[in-house]
């Protein structure tokens, strides 16, 4: 194994922080590649093989994470980790992604490559950064006594340049030794970190996610112990599956009092409308109980939302800029 497991403080509680602290929600939406994205290319001696990459992304808007703006992450060590700051200056970063030791399949010579881009989508003020990862191998397989890249897994790192939200976004995989992938977990990490030291065990705020892909628990801690746990998913998410980790304070995660809306009515066969102090334009997600999105849209001036053609059921709503999701029922 090529890197140490996570440590997490044992003794972390699982319940809320009061600052800085985001929410995890989860749900599903069909997982579409990027459409002509730009690709990330090496010069080395392997020949465009990449091993533990390094690489900055633009995201072409300012992104805050921390109660601070940057206009770019930088991907560095050995999985899909993303920080925020000068990596080569400042003592600590905020950091997101993925924990796990990926590698070019092509590492060994004839196999399938894998592939890392970006794009930017959207219009100016709801744009997203995507930074994909297309076919990745794990370092621990390709290097084992019996060389092999058969675990493959394909994810998607969202940047929101509205709330300052950050979503991983999973497609199809071929994992058939999934304990090889991730250091002997069953399924991936994936963690946040805000002012990450990267000389002690220091934390201000931790969080990653745990237990079932399709009703996970958000783990948070503020301290890295002298003992080891390994923290992953107990599964592999299947295609489709995201996790959204959102701000508590969208204006400033650091804000003691955190914006939310409620809806009404909460009992409703058309019309849903919104009450609070939400952007004109801000996106909404509606998600069904089972937390597959189902609708999408933006708020057109804070006019009522139209779910007539949702079937009868319990739903939640979240609106970009918001803290909290509010639950109706459509008829």
């Amino acid at each position: 194994m090529k890197n140490a497991l996570l440590l997490i403080a044992i003794t972390a509680s699982m319940a809320s922080f009061a600052q800085p602290s985001y929410t995890l929600t989860t749900y599903t939406s069909d997982y579409a590649e990027l459409t002509n994205p730009a690709i990330v290319t090496y010069n080395d001696v392997d020949d465009d093989t990449w091993n533990d990459p390094l690489f900055i992304f633009s995201f072409g808007f300012d992104f805050e994470i921390g109660g601070e703006i940057y206009p770019s992450v930088t991907q560095f060590g050995e999985g899909a980790y993303m920080a925020f700051g000068d990596i080569e200056v400042e003592d600590t970063l905020h950091i997101f992604g993925l924990q796990e030791d990926l590698v070019d399949g092509d590492y060994l010579e004839g196999l399938a490559s894998s592939e890392i881009s970006f794009k930017t989508v959207g219009t100016a003020g709801d744009r997203i950064a995507k930074i994909q990862y297309q076919n990745v191998a794990f370092y621990d397989e390709v290097t084992s006594s019996e060389p092999a890249a058969e675990n493959r897994m394909n994810f998607q790192l969202w940047f929101y340049e509205n709330g300052g939200i950050m979503e991983i976004h999973y497609g199809n995989s071929n994992l058939p030794n999934p304990d090889v992938a991730f250091f002997g977990n069953q399924g991936p990490t994936m963690l946040l970190g805000i002012n990450v030291s990267l000389y002690t065990i220091w934390v201000e705020y931790g969080a990653t996610i745990i237990g079932d892909p399709t009703n996970p628990t958000l783990f948070e801690f503020t301290t890295f112990p002298d003992g080891e746990l390994q923290i992953g998913l107990d599964g592999i998410p299947e295609s489709g599956r995201v996790y959204r980790f959102a701000p508590s304070s969208p204006v400033g995660i650091f804000e003691a009092n955190a914006p939310e809306f409620s809806v009404y009515p909460t009992v409703t066969e058309s019309n849903l409308l919104v009450k609070g102090e939400t952007d004109a334009n801000s996106g909404y997600r509606i998600m069904d109980i089972t937390g597959k999105e189902v609708m999408t849209g933006k708020m057109q001036n804070n006019s009522p939302i139209n779910v007539s053609n949702l079937n009868a059921g319990v739903y939640l709503i979240s609106i970009n800029g918001m803290s909290n999701a509010a639950k109706f029922i459509k008829q």
